[in-house]
């Protein structure tokens, strides 16, 4: 009797040391994924919109900042041929602008991260203003950071995420974070 008594108190303790941790997971997710720190617009050297630049806007945002007068520099993240067709801001200059378009390679944040870093010792860049979904800002704020030495400066595309995309964005998102930090480094 006693050693069923036993197997059932721990069993408690570890369902509600599993339940603390859920929660402390989605706690943290609404706030570093749902919630994240985003920045001004301000004058930078280049915009970079990442990948997919359909997703909610990314690309529309970047060139309104740069048709604002933030950067006359677009760059834009192209995973694949699909997204390059549907993005006629490649093909097609704005008057005053230069836009670059690019295929990260590797095809993640790290790729486009290492990109920028690249384009930015090329032209001489000190600062970026990186474009993405909301979901995506803290991650990439820290992937940039670790490959890209000027400032950085992380702006929200407008596109909102439906309520049942999120749980996939917490998992999805904290999966990334988990490689990064067994990848560090750019």
């Amino acid at each position: 009797m006693l050693r069923g008594q036993l197997r059932r108190r721990r069993l408690r303790l570890v369902l509600a040391v599993f339940l603390a941790l859920v929660v402390a997971w989605v706690l943290a997710c609404d706030i570093v994924v749902m919630h994240p720190r985003t920045d001004r617009p301000r004058a930078v050297d280049a915009i970079l919109v990442l990948g997919p630049p359909d997703e909610q806007g990314r690309v529309d945002e970047g060139l309104r900042l740069a048709q604002q007068g933030y950067s006359h520099n677009v760059v834009i993240s192209i995973a694949n041929e699909a997204q390059r067709r549907a993005k006629s801001a490649c093909g097609n200059p704005f008057a005053q602008l230069r836009i670059v378009c690019f295929e990260p390679d590797p095809a993640t944040t790290r790729g486009e991260a290492r990109e920028i870093a690249r384009l930015a010792e090329e032209n001489h860049w000190h600062s970026v203003m990186v474009v993405t979904s909301s979901y995506h800002i803290s991650r990439a704020r820290m992937i940039v950071n670790r490959c890209f030495d000027g400032d950085v400066t992380m702006i929200e595309a407008p596109g909102r995420t439906s309520w049942w995309r999120w749980p996939y964005q917490f998992v999805y998102q904290s999966a990334g974070y988990l490689k990064a930090a067994v990848l560090r480094g750019c």
